[in-house]
């Protein structure tokens, strides 16, 4: 029995697998611009397009149909407006402020391939006849476990709350708490409040601006400030 959640994910279907770039705004702030991988699968009756940002932040969007789908937030499942183009998607959603996330692709690859097959890519102008038809998109989120720990440089941003810059204080920090981040105290600087939060396993301190309501920078901070 314990076999049969492994069965019915044999069955997914990739549609479309991608290397792209991406643009994510959230209340109007572009907080990511760079380089995306891409994914469209199909199973049970179901579409998931990933999208997987370069700073390790995810995004799932998946729905009985492309014009049908859903993103599970921090607080809540929310509905996604798809528009889909040529070599381009746009996936928009409302989670306390309106998010936008962009795709552009760029090279399109062997969504078939095995580990014994020759090296096959499909080009860029494959594109308009293989993914037009299946196309794009984006969970939140949450930054890939994978990837190894960056180092912890007094000043450097942190790579995997970059998307938080931009959005209203109250909703990030619910974001953080979910991370598993513990607030540790705060200062207020000019017309800039200073917040420090304790990264989870690592023990790391992380001191987050706030100007006008919203978050203006995450970065690395003096382990002193989170004691």
């Amino acid at each position: 029995m314990a076999a049969a959640p492994f069965q019915q994910a044999a069955l997914a279907e990739v549609l479309v697998r991608a290397q792209g770039r991406c643009k994510l705004t959230s209340g109007g702030y572009e907080v990511f611009n760079g380089h995306c991988t891409f994914k469209h699968k199909a199973a049970g009756g179901r579409d998931s397009f990933v999208v997987k940002l370069d700073d390790g932040t995810d995004f799932v969007f998946t729905g009985p149909n492309p014009q049908a789908l859903q993103v599970e937030t921090y607080s809540s499942i929310k509905n996604v407006r798809h528009n889909a183009k040529p070599n381009h998607d746009l996936f928009v959603w409302n989670d306390g402020e309106q998010r936008r996330l962009a795709v552009r692709l760029d090279q399109v690859q062997n969504p078939d391939a095995r580990f014994d097959d020759a090296s096959s890519k499909v080009t860029g102008g494959t594109l308009v006849g293989a993914a037009v038809g299946a196309l794009i998109g984006g969970l939140i989120a949450g930054s890939s476990q994978s990837r190894a720990q960056e180092p912890a440089r007094v000043g450097a941003p942190v790579s995997a709350l970059q998307q938080l810059v931009g959005v209203r204080g109250a909703s990030a920090e619910r974001e953080l708490t979910a991370k598993g981040y513990t607030y540790r105290g705060g200062d207020q600087i000019g017309d800039s409040s200073y917040t420090y939060w304790e990264q989870p396993r690592t023990d790391t301190c992380v001191a987050v601006r706030t100007t006008d309501g919203r978050y203006q920078a995450i970065t690395y901070t003096e382990p002193a400030r989170c004691r």
